[in-house]
């Protein structure tokens, strides 16, 4: 499990280096800082108001108004979990400042061996992660000729299922499923190089 980060940083590396030095004018990369926010309660994963994410995409640039791409990513809840995602993106206009839709659906994986809900059980855990879903709406504002800033608000949605075996002191374990479905408003600044 130690190595999915350093995969994902390694993607998010040599992902950069490839849209920038890519002749292709089709292709892009974007990357992606985003601050999920709610209030969180006892019952809920997230033990904090606010959850950092990043992400990056890599995609294809069908014309000025439409483009998919491939995601990955890292979300702190209380554990981390690793989207694996599409993206879908929409350009509104042309011009200096653009109005962007956009659309990330895909699952996320969890850190499989992390306590989630400290206190409440004690034995084995094993996180599956879940669906997600993230809706945004923002406006992009060109850099230089091949980057552009954009910033955005949306909606996020998680689904989060875990398994725990507990430790019962009795020839056998008691087995509890929790599952948690995650909403929270997210606010991101993403650098797009194409």
């Amino acid at each position: 499990m130690k190595k999915i980060p350093l995969l994902l940083l390694s993607l998010f590396a040599g992902a950069s280096v490839w849209a920038q030095s890519s002749s292709s004018e089709g292709y892009y990369n974007l990357t992606q800082l985003s601050f999920l926010i709610a209030e969180a309660n006892e019952y809920s994963p997230i033990k904090s108001n606010m959850a950092p994410s990043v992400v990056n995409i890599n995609g294809y640039r069908v014309n000025d108004y439409f483009s998919m791409g491939i995601g990955v990513g890292m979300t702190a809840l209380s554990y981390v979990i690793f989207p694996v995602f599409a993206d879908f993106r929409v350009n509104l206009s042309t011009g200096n400042m653009t109005p962007v839709l956009a659309l990330k659906a895909g699952h996320a994986f969890a850190n499989n061996k992390k306590e989630i809900f400290q206190g409440q059980y004690y034995g084995d855990y094993r996180n599956r992660g879940g669906w997600m879903v993230n809706p945004e709406i923002g406006f992009k504002v060109p850099m230089t000729e091949r980057s552009d800033f954009l910033l955005t608000i949306g909606y996020w949605y998680q689904h989060v299922e875990s398994e725990i075996k507990s430790n019962t002191g009795y020839y056998y374990a008691q087995t509890h499923n929790r599952v948690s479905d995650l909403n929270r408003l997210s606010f991101s600044v993403c650098f797009l190089f194409k």
